[in-house]
Formats: C-alpha cells, sequence, structure tokens
C-alpha cells in the first residue's frame, strides 16, 4: 500500500502570517521604547543645562559680593518673556552695578536659548526657560531658580514659586524646577 500523504514541508501560510504578527507587535513595541527613552535623554539634558545656568549665576553672586543686593529680581522672571534689560543702582559701586547688569543680562539670554544660534534663531538651551533670584536681606542668602517646560507630564515642583503661573497655572505638570540657595558671607561691620 502507498502513503497517500506526503510529509508536510515548509512553512504554511497561518505560521507565516502569525510570525509577522508577532514580529511587528515587538517592532512597535521597540520603536515605543525608543521614542519614551529619547524623551527622557531630553529631559535629562535640559536638567543638566538649567544647573549649569544656576552654577553660572551662583558664581557671578561669589565673584562680587560688594553688590551684594543688587542681585535680588525683586519678583521679575528673566529669560523667556522678558524683553527689557535689567538694572541695578542701589547696592556696591558703579563698576559692580554694571557687573551684576551685565551678568542678569546674559544669563537672561542663555535662558533665552542664545548660547547656540542657527540662521539667526536660539536654538541652544531650555524650553521656554525663566530664572529667578529672591535675596533675603536678614539671613544675607540668595535663591537661584531655573524652571522651563518639560516634555511628559509628572509631578508640579513645589520647590520654587518662579514661573508657577506660565506653564498653565498652578497645576501644570510640565513645568521643571531647579533651585539653589546660596548663602553669602557678611561683609559689613
Amino acid at each position: 500500500m502507498t502513503n497517500l500523504r506526503a510529509k508536510a514541508r515548509g512553512f504554511s501560510i497561518i505560521e507565516v502570517l502569525i510570525t509577522l504578527l508577532v514580529f511587528s507587535v515587538g517592532l512597535l513595541g521597540y520603536a515605543s521604547l525608543q521614542n519614551r527613552a529619547q524623551k527622557a535623554q531630553l529631559e535629562v539634558y535640559q536638567r543638566v543645562y538649567a544647573l549649569n545656568l544656576i552654577d553660572y549665576m551662583t558664581d557671578q553672586i561669589r565673584a562680587n559680593p560688594a553688590a551684594q543686593g543688587c542681585y535680588g529680581l525683586a519678583g521679575a522672571e528673566v529669560g523667556t518673556g522678558y524683553s527689557g534689560s535689567y538694572s541695578c543702582s542701589s547696592y556696591g559701586t558703579a563698576d559692580t552695578q554694571a557687573q551684576v547688569v551685565a551678568a542678569v543680562n546674559e544669563w537672561s539670554d542663555l535662558l533665552k536659548g542664545s548660547g547656540e544660534v542657527v540662521a539667526g534663531n536660539n536654538v541652544g538651551g531650555l524650553l521656554n526657560a525663566r530664572g529667578c533670584i529672591v535675596y533675603d536681606n536678614v539671613n544675607e542668602t540668595y535663591t537661584v531658580s531655573v524652571v522651563w517646560q518639560g516634555l511628559v507630564e509628572t509631578i508640579t515642583p513645589t520647590s520654587t514659586n518662579c514661573g508657577s503661573t506660565s506653564y498653565g497655572g498652578s497645576t501644570s505638570k510640565l513645568r521643571r524646577a531647579v533651585t539653589y540657595q546660596l548663602q553669602t558671607p557678611a561683609l559689613g561691620s
């Protein structure tokens, strides 16, 4: 008696389609993972850049102790949305005041992304960045803050009021903030 059934060889069309489906789902998962990783990498880059901007300003404050109170921005937020030019005539000499004005205006420009310019447009820096400096003359401390707009929602930072209504109101979950408190030495007496 002859075998009427020949041994099946190769793959059936159903097996091939299932394999393609599983492979497609895997590729979609990988693409989603890459997208999230890219956003996370940009968030980390922005946080490091914000910390560098804070370091810049705290170094400026430390380098010019004679004009201590001049660095306090009195509620002004420099950076995005700030179109003026900062000025101070209250503390120190004309030279130390000029140093403060130059430092604050440069910090404002860096917050706006002027560190990198392409075709006349500021492209470096943070997204919608703002900076605040609060001077407490009783304790002789500065609170230096940088806030910016993140890419994904998280909890709202509570460390500073800087930019608290600039990113969708008080419940904004896109607002990012880094803050540094600097104790300055007493120069009087």
